[in-house]
């Protein structure tokens, strides 16, 4: 690691860093260590060598995923606009840009995404902007809304379904008023 210059980084959180993937999914503490690392990173900006730039710049706009692991239990309220992948026990509101649900997984909760694939158990709503897949070993109670959906055989699905057609959408305006002159 001798061509490598650091001024505002220990090597082991440059390497730390390095290793990790902007648009990963990753565990609370692991989220907390990249979130110190960058802060740490962008407050000495001024002072960073040119690798340490190079990894802030990769950094800059990361939206990391957060990973619930197995064998755990979670309750509350997720909004998040990444990924969010639940290897453990959910309950409470599930909303991400897209949402697995692993084999080991029990999600109580409404879900609200772009896409949801769900290989778990589910009990709750299910919303999806884009689509829903759910796998041969998925149970799943509760209804689904979405313009594409995919049941395997063998899943279980208790529940009503809608699929609004899929509509593409319209673009806004927005449009500078001007004052009308009169008279």
């Amino acid at each position: 690691m001798t061509d490598i210059k650091l001024k505002i980084l220990t090597e082991k959180d440059f390497l730390f860093l390095a290793k990790k993937n902007p648009a990963g999914v990753y565990d609370e503490e692991t989220l907390e260590n990249l979130d110190r690392i960058i802060k740490r990173l962008n407050r000495g900006k001024q002072f960073c060598t040119g690798d340490e730039k190079q990894l802030l710049k990769k950094f800059q706009c990361a939206t990391f995923g957060i990973l619930l692991p197995k064998d755990t239990d979670t309750k509350g309220k997720i909004n998040h606009p990444g990924t969010v992948h639940v290897a453990g026990n959910f309950s409470g509101n599930l909303a991400a840009d897209s949402i697995l649900i692993e084999k080991t997984a029990t999600v109580l909760a409404n879900i609200a995404a772009e896409e949801v694939l769900c290989k778990g158990k589910v009990r709750g709503d299910i919303r999806a902007t884009n689509k829903v897949r759910i796998t041969k070993e998925a149970e799943v109670r509760g209804d689904i809304h979405s313009p594409n959906l995919n049941i395997e055989k063998g899943a279980l699905f208790e529940g009503r379904c809608s699929m609004p057609k899929n509509r593409t959408p319209q673009p806004i305006f927005l449009m500078k008023k001007t004052p009308k002159k009169t008279g």
